[in-house]
């Protein structure tokens, strides 16, 4: 493997084990359905929420979707990039250089390394798509307790 394409393959994994997820632009390998790329986020966190910047430019709200997936506490932001134009204007096309088509990106909360007593108020997560810029705002709730769960021996 040349050292290049291995430093990569070492790099997403870094990433990938932080939760982070595969370098932004980078196609998904999906089983051989349509290349996904990955959207760059920028992640911030105050004391009581995580507010997300997702890079969507010519994005449509009815084509993206945020959910919440509370066994892997995940949030899922999926959907379509457009090109605008007709067939015809888009058969003109010089160089395309923006990212368009199928997208996912996948994102671990509470990130790595913060307050693992913080959870997601699933119920208060909020997102708006306006400029080409998705604004996700999650919610933390903290747990004054640690629950111990007693496990039966059989």
């Amino acid at each position: 493997m040349p050292f290049a394409q291995n430093l990569r393959s070492q790099f997403e994994n870094l990433r990938a084990a932080h939760g982070q997820g595969p370098a932004a632009g980078n196609d998904n390998d999906n089983d051989g359905e349509e290349p996904v790329f990955t959207p760059p986020v920028d992640i911030f966190s105050t004391p009581n929420e995580w507010t997300l910047h997702v890079a969507l430019p010519g994005a449509k709200k009815e084509d993206v979707s945020v959910n919440w997936d509370p066994e892997k506490a995940t949030l899922v932001i999926s959907g379509l990039v457009y090109r605008p134009g007709d067939e015809a204007f888009l058969s003109t096309l010089l160089s395309g250089e923006r990212r368009v088509g199928l997208f996912e990106r996948k994102i671990k909360l509470p990130p790595v390394g913060e307050n693992e007593k913080e959870e997601v108020d699933a119920e208060r997560i909020t997102a708006k798509l306006e400029d080409g810029l998705l604004v996700i705002v999650v919610k933390k709730l903290e747990k004054d307790w640690t629950e111990v769960k007693k496990v039966d021996i059989e």
